[in-house]
């Protein structure tokens, strides 16, 4: 499976940032899809404003994508010019809200593939016409759907055969009126 590839580099909404800070792998998982080496991450100052405030030091958070994707990580403003994007693209689209607003046009204004796991966001990009990746939604999951029908087949099976054992012992089970024999145990 050939990998994702970004010539602009990526840009990586707060949920992914804060994700890949809890949890090492992740950043190994993605990976395994996406093409970071020799790539840029971009992190916008509304992502390092919405995970300071939910307690994350940013320095860590950068740290740790760096040190599981190896790609270069790096942290730029919002200028005004994008915050002018931003507000356009809420009057547009409804359903995006401040914040999200803002990291989609800075990825916009970058020209780099943003990542997010929101689906709200995600789905306001590709309408917008940008680039998005929503590892949610990564080949990976084929994987995991085949396991899930593999394991529902297995489930069915052992279903069935403990069916088909129910109906042995009902067949040995006395009829009524019928008695045992004792002296054929002898």
């Amino acid at each position: 499976m050939e990998k994702i590839t970004s010539e602009s580099g990526f840009t990586f909404d707060t949920c992914i940032g804060i994700k890949n800070y809890e949890n090492p792998n992740f950043g190994s998982l993605l990976s395994t899809r996406i093409n970071f080496e020799n790539s840029t991450i971009h992190i916008c100052s509304q992502t390092v404003f919405e995970a300071s405030q939910l307690g994350y030091d940013v320095y860590s958070v950068t740290g740790q994508i760096k040190k599981s994707t190896g790609a270069k990580v790096v942290t730029r403003a919002i200028t005004e010019e994008i915050q002018d994007s931003a507000d356009y693209l809420e009057s547009v689209y409804p359903t995006l809200h401040y914040g999200d607003s803002q990291i989609l046009a800075y990825s916009m204004a970058m020209g780099t593939t943003l990542i997010t796991c929101d689906k709200g966001l995600a789905e306001v990009a590709k309408i917008s016409g940008a680039n998005v990746i929503n590892p949610d939604l990564l080949p990976c999951d084929k994987i995991r759907q085949n396991v899930k029908s593999k394991m529902q087949k297995i489930v069915q099976r052992v279903r069935g055969r403990h069916s088909e054992t129910k109906q042995k012992v009902k067949s040995l089970a006395l009829k009524p009126g019928q008695k045992i024999v004792w002296g054929s145990f002898v």
